[in-house]
């Protein structure tokens, strides 16, 4: 089989596209990863040495703007030139895990009469993966919530891919001194970076904290934790690699972060999470992700405008200082997690190319 894997612009549809391509060449599938040459793909597949085919797409802005006019131009001449790559590639299938990278090719696809795939990691499927829907071959899910938001669509839930080695290290999770995780997705977050140190000063907080600010907010969180004096218990790094981040995860005893695409990692560990919510997500979607966690009892939501010290601190010890409530948001994520997702989802690619 050929496979066309796409979808990206940022980690969270790149990671879930890879992980599916991995399987799939362990099956015996030749892949290719068509994407953007503006997000993060490229360098992604290169350091895998993955074969590679960049267009310029770019987030589709209002067309009432220069910008947004400029976008339409250049997601046109995407999906033209992706036409041509499809051809010459000649895949059996291709597979999507949306944002701005993905709809060209998947456009394309359609175009050509390429059967494809979708699978779409939040709750509210982004408008790149909305709009070819009804054509597609398969179209998968993370979450419970998704089925019911697409009724005219077969919409099956498959779960999340998550790398392989996440799986089998999550098996080994043992009890741990009090760990507070600081998450902001794949760039960090500077909302977070700025407002969730100060949750360390409030009386009678004394866990360690580990900050993932993102590489443009480094210097400046630390100056702000080393203002603060609590820089012997407040760790502030950029970001991890994948072994460091899986450490950290099963350290960790809580989690402090945006609702994207890392829940489904949260699951997988069984760890409960306090969510604040990017405000403009498109479809408002990270809002979406966090109300089914909070659902199931294993997360707090905190909009990001009620967000003090004070209110943060206490959200964050309710969970620290109440393992029975950890206990039971362990339960009920491992109900939620699907340990076999990324095999659903390549037999679903199997069954389109056949």
């Amino acid at each position: 089989m050929r496979l066309v894997v796409t979808g990206g612009g940022t980690g969270g549809h790149i990671y879930p596209a890879l992980e599916v391509g991995r399987l799939a060449v362990e099956n015996g599938a030749v892949l290719h990863y068509f994407g953007s040459l503006r997000g993060q793909e490229q360098k992604i597949t290169a350091n895998l040495g993955i074969s590679f085919q960049g267009f310029p797409s770019e987030p589709l802005y209002s067309v009432r703007t220069l910008r947004g006019l400029k976008a339409a131009v250049n997601l046109q001449r995407a999906r033209l030139m992706a036409r041509k790559a499809l051809k010459l590639t000649a895949p059996d299938v291709v597979f999507s895990t949306g944002g701005y990278s993905a709809g060209p090719v998947v456009a394309a696809a359609r175009d050509l009469g390429i059967p494809y795939t979708i699978h779409t990691a939040d709750s509210v499927p982004a408008r790149s993966s909305r709009m070819f829907a009804k054509q597609a071959a398969a179209f998968s899910c993370t979450f419970r919530s998704t089925i019911d938001r697409m009724p005219d669509i077969s919409v099956v839930r498959t779960g999340q891919p998550i790398r392989k080695a996440l799986r089998q290290a999550a098996q080994f999770i043992e009890d741990k001194p009090p760990m507070v995780l600081v998450v902001g997705g794949s760039q960090g977050s500077k909302f977070l970076n700025e407002n969730v140190p100060q949750m360390a000063i409030v009386g009678g907080f004394d866990v360690r904290v580990l900050h993932l600010t993102g590489l443009a907010n480094i210097e400046s969180t630390r100056k702000f934790v080393s203002g603060l004096g609590i820089s012997d218990r407040y760790e502030v790094v950029p970001f991890l690699n994948a072994d460091e981040m899986t450490e950290a995860y099963l350290h960790s005893t809580v989690v402090i972060g945006r609702s994207g695409g890392t829940l489904a990692e949260l699951a997988l560990f069984g760890l409960p999470s306090v969510l604040v919510p990017l405000p403009d997500s498109a479809n408002n979607h990270q809002f979406h992700n966090a109300m089914e966690f909070v659902g199931m009892g294993a997360a707090t939501l905190m909009p990001q405008a009620d967000i003090t010290p004070e209110t943060l601190h206490q959200s964050v010890m309710e969970w620290v200082g109440n393992s029975e409530r950890r206990n039971g948001a362990r339960e009920v994520l491992s109900k939620w997690d699907v340990p076999d997702a990324t095999e659903r989802i390549v037999e679903l690619i199997d069954q389109a190319a056949k």
